[in-house]
């Protein structure tokens, strides 16, 4: 499968025959164009015919997909170019309505991947102890991450102030990502929010609820108040408060991770289906790229390109 994914890649990048493809050399190919490494791309490929007709979607073999149009969308998600031309110019010119169709396609399979990649339970994960008898509090970390998007409205009467972030002077959609403590994977991903949303109401709106009576969370200052929450300043000794630093480090570095991709690194810019559209598309390609960086990390790779080798 390995082979068979390495070589759809040659062919729709139409490699030049004279030119070396070390394995070096294609490492940082497929984490330049595509954000992961062939093993990732065949897991991938594997996982979408696993779950063909459970999303109540056309199958890939009713779509004549192949794998190069999975690498189309993997292409999409980490250039993330101004237009579908850029993606094209990269892929060998194929043409642009099918680029899209079928980019989109598999951008929805990878989101539907998501549940069963990120999974809440997950969040007790390498505990020794029973949960009856639990020691710790704080079994994730949970803090917003912000994506900045263009505005849907084409007049300056249509656009949505409750999209507006001071921050970023711009429109914005966040949304609410859980890591574990123990292991460091993701447990948690929440649907997109306006950037006016408070951490605390999105926090209060889901994540709350399904946290049991005795458990917290370790958050940032833009939860405080909420006795669910364990702020930076909460800490018992010097000790304590540098183990909540390394755990908010982690927490950084997973929001690193999914900005790898430009589709949410960059400002997003399908935005010409209206709002409800473009929260969707956005939607999709956020639980996309969750998807792909929780299996990196469960499949150990970390390298996010070798330079100069």
């Amino acid at each position: 499968m390995i082979k068979t994914i390495e070589a759809a890649a040659k062919d729709v990048l139409a490699w030049p025959m004279h030119r070396q493809w070390s394995a070096n050399r294609k490492k940082n190919v497929f984490r330049s164009l595509f954000g992961c490494l062939p093993t990732i791309v065949a897991e991938l490929w594997q996982r979408i015919l696993n779950i063909d007709g459970a999303d109540e979607e056309k199958t890939a073999e009713q779509m004549k997909a192949t794998h190069k149009h999975l690498l189309y969308a993997l292409c999409f998600l980490k250039v993330y170019g101004v237009n579908e031309m850029v993606h094209c110019s990269i892929m060998n010119w194929p043409d642009e309505e099918m680029f899209r169709k079928y980019s989109w396609f598999f951008i929805k399979k990878l989101w539907y991947l998501q549940d069963s990649l990120i999974i809440f339970d997950d969040r007790f994960a390498g505990q020794d102890q029973d949960l009856d008898n639990i020691s710790q509090q704080c079994m994730m970390s949970v803090d917003c991450l912000d994506c900045v998007v263009r505005e849907p409205g084409t007049r300056m009467s249509q656009w949505d102030l409750g999209m507006y972030s001071k921050k970023h002077n711009g429109p914005v959609f966040k949304y609410e990502v859980g890591v574990c403590i123990k292991t460091g994977f993701m447990v948690w991903v929440n649907r997109p929010y306006k950037a006016r949303t408070h951490d605390l109401p999105l926090f209060k709106d889901e994540l709350e609820k399904r946290l049991l009576p005795w458990e917290l969370v370790e958050g940032d200052k833009g939860y405080r108040g909420n006795i669910k929450v364990r702020c930076p300043d909460v800490g018992i000794n010097t000790q304590e408060r540098r183990d909540k630093m390394v755990v908010r480090a982690r927490h950084e570095a997973m929001n690193g991770r999914l900005r790898e991709f430009n589709v949410i690194s960059c400002i997003f810019h399908h935005a010409t289906g209206g709002y409800e559209d473009m929260k969707n598309k956005h939607a999709y390609c956020f639980g996309a790229v969750a998807t792909i960086t929780q299996l990196k990390l469960l499949q150990g790779e970390t390298n996010t390109c070798l330079v100069g080798k």
